[in-house]
């Protein structure tokens, strides 16, 4: 017979065999010390197990025991059951018509007073507008192209009444005969309209002036004869051909014949040509634009282009090119016109 080691590593650990599986702990008078429970854990009796202290037992051993015969199955209760199991012996969860309830809440509530000048609503009136069922699914699912076509006409004519076209009324088609062809319009005589008289002349009043006064009419400022001469000798351009040009729309005009012309220099007769200006008028214009230069140069004023408009009687787009071609040459500047303070 062999003889058991009792220190062989297969008998010292060995696991205590698996208790019973219990549904609650037992309870102790009193508290074991430490010593005792490890040797009540790891001794073996000869009878039943002894209830374990720890761990606890999980609850997945519970359906391997042969105490659970059956299984309970929980069912939660129909909220809305259809027609044909409305009558069974289980309720739904919610009332699935309530519809007379709310009515007679609503006609016990309402105030007498609201319907002084008209009768109050029936209750088979309060229960349609409960009941109305919307039926656009059903009309869509029915055509659906149709319905598509024809929301679409919808929003295009919105669209058109937004943005400020008129809507026209539908007028009736035009009258066809058997074939489809549209019949002939008849041939009515002349129309016996309403004649006008005739539209009589608005006669004008005649006005006389009774005031011995001529009546004033606008020269042209040519008289350059009257003004002082305040300019640059004509010595000073520089000698260079077109030393006063200045740009200009139109076509110049030719002062080759005119009576004042040998009084400009030749590149002055080139800038009046150019603007269109006649010799009498330019040099108008130049001995004003000078004696304002005098002025300002008097007031210790800057002169400037605002200043030659002001003093000339021409168009001001044709008396700032004479600033712009009288500034080129250096004409404009104090020492010309300071010899005359």
């Amino acid at each position: 017979m062999e003889r058991k080691n009792p220190m062989d590593i297969k008998t010292s650990l060995m696991s205590p065999p698996e208790p019973i599986p219990q549904d609650n702990f037992a309870k102790s008078p009193s508290r074991p010390s430490m010593d005792s429970k490890m040797k009540h854990t790891y001794s073996i009796p000869a009878g039943r197990f002894q209830t374990p202290l720890s761990p606890p037992v999980s609850p997945d051993s519970k359906s391997s025991t042969p105490d659970d015969s059956s299984t309970i199955i929980v069912r939660d209760p129909i909220l809305f059951p259809p027609d044909s199991q409305r009558a069974s012996s289980q309720p739904p969860l919610f009332a699935y018509d309530d519809t007379q309830r709310v009515v007679d809440e609503h006609v016990r509530a309402r105030e007498s007073s609201m319907f002084r000048e008209a009768s109050p609503p029936r209750e088979q009136e309060y229960q349609l507008a409960l009941e109305f069922k919307s039926q656009v699914a059903k009309v869509f699912n029915t055509n659906r192209s149709l319905w598509a076509a024809r929301e679409l006409a919808y929003l295009k004519e919105d669209n058109a009444l937004r943005m400020g076209a008129r809507r026209y009324t539908a007028i009736a088609p035009t009258p066809r005969n058997v074939n489809g062809r549209p019949l002939p319009r008849p041939v009515s005589g002349p129309r016996a309209g309403v004649q006008k008289p005739p539209r009589q002349p608005k006669v004008r009043p005649i006005v006389r002036e009774t005031s011995g006064e001529p009546k004033r009419v606008a020269r042209e400022d040519k008289d350059f004869t009257a003004l002082p001469d305040y300019c640059p000798p004509i010595s000073s351009l520089p000698n260079k051909p077109n030393s006063l040009k200045v740009d200009w729309k139109g076509a110049p005009i030719d002062l080759r014949n005119d009576p004042h012309a040998h009084l400009l220099h030749p590149d002055e007769v080139a800038l009046a040509a150019n603007l269109r200006l006649d010799c009498a008028t330019y040099l108008t214009s130049k001995r004003r634009i000078f004696m304002k230069r005098l002025d300002t140069l008097r007031i210790n004023k800057e002169f400037r282009k605002t200043d030659a408009q002001q003093a000339c009687k021409i168009d001001v787009n044709k008396a700032s090119k004479l600033w712009q071609a009288f500034d080129k040459v250096h004409w404009l500047e104090e020492h010309w016109v300071r010899k005359f303070l």
